[in-house]
């Protein structure tokens, strides 16, 4: 049915003989029907007195309602964020402000669309009143002269260099008495080069702010938005605290949140992650882009060069070699037993005159070879032996060099798995710990440090500190590139977040500042600006020409130290194991 025939309906409802108050409800009722969107349930506060208008309201505006006299609404604690359209009844400018201070309390959202019901109110005493609550969105109904002479208010915002609100602006008699669309249109679109206030911090390459105006990926972008407003931009660091913002232990807000919080400045731009506590606390803008929380940590210590020797082989090769040179033993004793002699005799064969596991080794080694066996069978296993020797030996040696020279690390940090087997205390900002909630021995584990302490602690872990970093993933990239330091960036991610800016719960300047943003989305400049800011280019790969230094060849000297004290280990064996045997046979 058209509106106008519903007015009609509910007008026959009435005699001729309309109140005041009727009238004005009446008025409302129109306003309301033309601008307000029916899918929304609509909140209606009322006095007790004036129940009158109430009834010729709700007669005509036939929508969903929640009607209540704002001391107290059942179920309002989980509605209230979900409202955005208030008809307010009040008797007067002191019943009006009560009951927006209420709504304030309960946090019901004064960005939503507005209508108040007041019988002879001063209209600019009263849009001082929505200014104060920060409400924008609203039309005032006013009968000044006590009769019929219904008029319908509204102002504006910044809307010269002044920087002040206007004066209560009358709508068209139309809207009051007939019907009209469009009274509330989106406000601080142009702000008329009033001051917009903005807090962030240094984080490259983010934000810049050495030169005194914003620089980095979010620098240009909040240039970008300040132009779009036609605003003046005034960039402030946090006040109290550092950083991104926390709670404190007394649930205070810090850093640059809390500039927001606490009604020091207009939103935050610091491309922080969204976390459950800044997600409760704080309204969020569109999203521009997105940012990695990644753990950071030392990077991977170098491989001694004793254990470089092993590196050409496999471990499958590894235990092959070892099989061999064992088999190789169990053979020299073999013929050095009673057994082998016995043996020898049967087949006429001389005992050897060399150790084999001497003479192996040392075909082995490439030393030239001085006796052949006489025995063709023999001779066989000989030169098959020293053939295995010299094609293992000439692989091993085709890859020692370049195992030698490569900076081979121990094993990295690949999950949040390795983290907690490794037994290094972890942490980061105390916001990012939201993440791990659900995870007790990381939760209950966390070591926290302030955002401040981010660049020293990288610092330190280049310098090879047990610590597991929690931080954005971009910014442990850009100290790597700018050649501070050598970090490792565990491959799982934390989290991937969009990146928002930070408004206090309601903010009047969302609206506006989100069309910007979608905009700017849109035609792909934030995309640019983080290609041009953000994006990591390789490290420089080292020179593989380089001449090899000690450390490289340091397990060679092992080796060799290694085999004298063996050697002189056995050597001490073998003189007591025959003076035991000398002794042994004289008592004999």
């Amino acid at each position: 049915m058209p509106i106008d025939g519903e007015l009609n309906n509910g007008l026959m409802l009435f005699n001729k003989n309309i109140t005041a108050a009727e009238n004005l409800a009446i008025s409302a009722a129109k306003v309301a029907l033309n601008n307000f969107e029916w899918r929304y349930v609509t909140m209606v506060f009322h006095n007790s007195s004036i129940l009158l208008g109430l009834t010729a309201f709700m007669q005509i505006y036939r929508k969903s309602v929640i009607v209540g006299k704002g001391a107290f609404l059942h179920g309002e604690e989980s509605s209230a964020d979900r409202i955005r359209q208030f008809v307010i009844f009040g008797s007067d400018l002191v019943d009006i402000m009560n009951t927006l201070d209420w709504m304030r309390h309960r946090e019901f959202d004064n960005t939503g669309k507005f209508i108040v019901i007041c019988n002879n109110c001063d209209e600019r005493k009263a849009m001082d009143i929505f200014w104060n609550h920060k409400i924008l969105n609203v039309v005032i109904i006013n009968d000044s002269s006590g009769t019929s002479n219904i008029v319908g208010f509204t102002y504006s915002i910044y809307d010269n260099e002044k920087c002040e609100i206007s004066p209560p602006k009358p709508l068209p008699d139309s809207c009051i008495h007939h019907s009209c669309i469009k009274v509330y249109p989106l406000k601080l679109r142009n702000l008329h080069k009033c001051q917009i206030i903005v807090s962030t911090f240094e984080q490259v390459p983010f934000m810049s702010l050495k030169t005194g105006i914003p620089e980095g990926a979010d620098g240009d972008l909040l240039l970008l938005i300040a132009e779009s407003l036609n605003a003046t931009l005034k960039v402030m660091t946090p006040h109290r605290g550092a950083g991104w913002g926390q709670l404190d232990k007394d649930g205070n807000w810090l850093g640059s949140l809390a500039d927001v919080y606490y009604d020091l400045a207009n939103f935050s731009m610091t491309s922080a992650a969204i976390t459950l506590s800044r997600f409760k606390a704080f309204h969020l803008s569109t999203d521009y882009h997105s940012v990695n929380m990644a753990w950071v940590t030392h990077p991977a210590i170098p491989l001694p060069g004793w254990q470089k020797l092993l590196r050409p082989f496999q471990m499958n090769a590894r235990i092959c070699l070892a099989v061999t040179f064992v088999l190789i033993i169990l053979v020299a004793l073999f013929v050095k037993s009673n057994l082998w002699e016995k043996l020898s005799k049967r087949i006429a064969s001389a005992r050897p005159q060399t150790c084999v596991l001497f003479y192996s080794w040392t075909i082995c080694m490439g030393v030239p070879v001085t006796t052949l066996p006489s025995k063709p069978a023999f001779l066989t296993m000989f030169l098959l032996w020293t053939f295995y020797c010299f094609m293992m030996r000439t692989f091993y040696q085709t890859s020692l060099i370049h195992a030698m020279k490569d900076k081979s690390k121990y094993p990295e940090f690949e999950n949040l798995e390795d983290i907690l087997n490794s037994g290094y205390p972890f942490g980061g900002v105390p916001a990012l710990k939201d993440f791990y909630i659900d995870d007790p021995e990381v939760y209950n584990n966390w070591k926290p440090i302030n955002s401040t302490e981010i660049n020293d602690t990288m610092v330190s872990l280049s310098r090879g500190m047990k610590y597991v970093l929690a931080m954005n993933k971009v910014t442990a990239q850009s100290f790597i590139l700018n050649h501070y330091g050598e970090i490792h960036i565990v491959p799982q991610m934390i989290a991937t977040s969009p990146t928002v800016l930070y408004f206090k719960k309601f903010s009047p300047m969302a609206e506006s500042l989100n069309l910007v943003l979608g905009r700017l989305v849109e035609a792909g400049f934030t995309e640019k600006l983080y290609k041009n800011h953000v994006s990591i280019q390789e490290t420089k790969k080292t020179d593989s020409t380089a001449a090899m230094n000690f450390e490289q060849y340091m397990g060679c000297y092992v080796v060799l130290a290694a085999g004298w004290i063996v050697s002189i280990l056995v050597f001490v064996c073998e003189v007591y194991y025959y003076k035991w045997r000398v002794s042994r046979q004289n008592i004999c």
